[in-house]
This record gives structure tokens, sequence and C-alpha cells, in this order.
């Protein structure tokens, strides 16, 4: 198995429901590449692009030590929405490329993505709005934060509109049987039964208010073809399994789990964090290969390659 998977599992290792579909989307995305003039369209910290890129960071290093607010996780807070300039990141492996602008809403995490030397340049931004950028200025853009805008057919006629004729897009967007796949949508949204409320916590906002958009792939093809952008490749990924795995996964437990790491002695943590990757890989890597098999049988996200036409 490929070792990006385990290097999430290092970053994501409280959380390895989330490496599991990063390390997914990861793979959905072969075929895409990022020609200069490039752009990370809601970059976040960055790791998901730098991971990708084949760049690694030491295994000590994870998302979570920058985490904080947790008591108020359940509460739909972002518990990643701080940045600790103490906390250096030691990079094993560079990326083998850069990419060119990396664009985010929130400066906290532009902070971290700064920390890893991946970006040449990192703008702050609405993705809601008109981008501040030239028409026609980039050859590539990946974008994972569609779903999340308020109207994707005007954030795409923007991307269009920025990206230079014959241009590469790749973008991640959610099937409309990825509702249908979530146990808070499918037990409470839609029985309105109180037994299951409690779902709502660990929802936190996801399928509730974050997650806007959700189409088949015909709907989402027709935006495209209104936006000027034609399909190159088109992947499905992330089966009903996976999907159900991460809906709930260490969710439940994680403010729990930080605050054991906590009192960890800190000369433990490296030991007590290889045990715990290695155990978890014994499942990541035969959950992943189930969902290579499952994804005829329906799959919860799109992996788009799109051009610009002429």
């Amino acid at each position: 198995m490929s070792k990006e998977l385990e290097d999430l599992l290092n970053i994501y290792w409280l959380r390895p429901e989330t490496a599991i579909w990063r390390f997914i989307d990861i793979k959905s995305m072969d075929g895409f590449e990022f020609k200069s003039p490039s752009m990370d369209l809601g970059c976040g910290d960055g790791i998901f692009s730098f991971i990708r890129a084949g760049g690694r960071i030491e295994s000590s290093f994870d998302v979570f030590r920058n985490a904080s607010g947790m008591e108020n996780f359940f509460q739909n807070f972002d518990v990643y929405d701080t940045f600790r300039e103490e906390l250096n990141v030691k990079i094993i492996d560079k990326p083998t490329y850069q990419i060119d602008v990396g664009f985010d809403h929130k400066n906290n995490l532009l902070k971290k993505a700064e920390s890893l030397n991946f970006y040449k340049e990192l703008r702050m931004g609405d993705a809601n709005k008109r981008l501040a950028f030239d028409d026609e200025t980039f050859s590539s853009i990946f974008s994972n934060i569609l779903y999340w805008l308020d109207d994707p057919e005007f954030s795409l006629m923007e991307i269009s509109r920025i990206l230079k004729k014959s241009g590469s897009v790749c973008l991640m967007l959610p099937d409309n049987s990825f509702p249908e796949f979530s146990f808070y949508n499918s037990l409470y949204v839609k029985t309105k039964d109180p037994d299951w409320k409690f779902l709502e916590k660990l929802d936190r906002g996801r399928l509730s208010s974050n997650i806007k958009q959700s189409k088949s792939s015909e709907e989402w093809e027709r935006i495209f073809r209104n936006s000027g952008l034609g399909v190159k490749k088109h992947v499905k990924h992330l089966s009903k399994p996976i999907v159900q795995i991460w809906d709930i996964g260490l969710r439940p437990l994680f403010p729990a789990l930080m605050e054991m790491v906590k009192n960890i002695n800190q000369d433990k943590i490296s030991h007590v964090k290889g045990v715990w990757v290695k155990n978890i890989m014994e499942f990541a890597e035969p959950i992943v290969r189930i969902d290579e098999k499952m994804t005829c049988e329906g799959a919860a996200f799109h992996c788009y390659i799109l051009e610009k036409d002429h």
C-alpha cells in the first residue's frame, strides 16, 4: 500500500477516517497535473495538496497540535482555526512541485499552509464572491470546496473566467447519494425521530449547513457545459461503507482522545503513536481496497478533471 496512506495516518492519527478519505481523494486525482500558473482554491492548511505532491513531514507531526476549543467541538466550532507559531513543521521530503497560489478564507489556515513552503503565494478571500484575478490567469486549478459555496454555478463561471483556454480544473463534488449514506440524514433528518436527535452532535454542521450542494453526474455536467468546461475524466469514489465509517469514525471520542494525549508523557508519545498507526494500518489498507471494488455499486463523490473550451 502507498506510503501516502501511512503518512496521512500519522498526520490524522486521532481521526483515521479522515486519513482514509484523503487517501482515496488523492488516488481519484490520478491524471491531473498542476501546470503553472496554478491555484489551489480552498487550500486550507495545505496538507492535502502537499502530500499529494510527494511531500513528507516528520512522523511526530499531526494536525491536532494546533487544535483548540475542544470544549465546543460538538457545537460546530472549528477547532483547527487556530495557529501557534512555535509549532514548526519538520519536512523530510520536499514535494515534487509547487503550486503558485493557495487561496482560502481563513487566515489561520493560510498561516499553517505557509509553514509548508509549498505555495509560492497565499491569498485570503471569499470564494463566494468574484475572484480577484484577471481573466485567463491560471493554467490549472484544483478545488475541493465548491460544494461548500452558496452558488456553485456562479463559482464555476468564476473558475472558468480565470482559467486559460485549454486549461485544466480538478474538482471534488458530492453525488446526490452522499446525503443518503449519512446516518444523520437518513435516521434523523428524514424521519424527525427524536430518538436520533443526538446525531446532530456528530453531524457538526457538515450536512446541515456546510455541504450545500450534492448532485448527480448529469446535473454537475450540465453546470460544467454552461460554464464552458468539458469533461476530460470522471471518477466516482468513496463508496457507502467508506462514507459510513467516516460519518462516525472516532468523532464521538475526539475531545476525550485529545485530553488523553495531552496527559501522556511527551517522551512516550512517539511510541504510542507508532503502535496506534501500525494497528490502524491493518484496517485502513483493506478498507481502501474495498472502496476500489464497491464504487461500481454507488459512490458518494465525483472527481472531475475538466478542460476549458477553446
